[in-house]
């Protein structure tokens, strides 16, 4: 049960109060019904002690999984639930390879550490 995000570009928008935050999750281990942690608090690179005002997870090689973010309450515990073709929530269990060899792209608005 682990999702690792390596984020691989942010910038901070013109008017220097929001930052913009790109990369990759990645999917290791089991998936828990109700959704897998993404732990956010190690990421150096997002200048933002706060939780993003926006996310968005998708897949870059056309599987059939869908990925939401679900915001937490502080930046170690949010989660990412998925949901096989027809809308129905990935079963607990082993990733399956599609979702281990998936591209999971993370795109996020952050407000700015001012």
């Amino acid at each position: 049960m682990a999702l690792t995000l390596t984020v691989h570009q942010f910038d901070v928008d013109a008017t220097g109060k929001q930052v913009y935050v790109a990369g990759v999750v990645t999917a290791t281990g089991n998936y828990s019904t109700g959704g897998d942690t993404l732990d956010l608090s190690n990421q150096s690179f997002i200048p933002s002690a706060q939780l993003p005002k926006q996310a968005t997870l998708f897949t870059q090689t056309g599987q059939v999984y869908n990925y939401a973010f679900i915001v937490g309450t502080a930046l170690n515990n949010n989660k990412v639930k998925i949901y096989i073709a027809g809308g129905s929530e990935l079963s607990s269990g082993a990733y399956p390879s599609a979702i281990l060899n998936d591209i999971i792209a993370f795109s996020a608005v952050y407000p700015k550490l001012q």
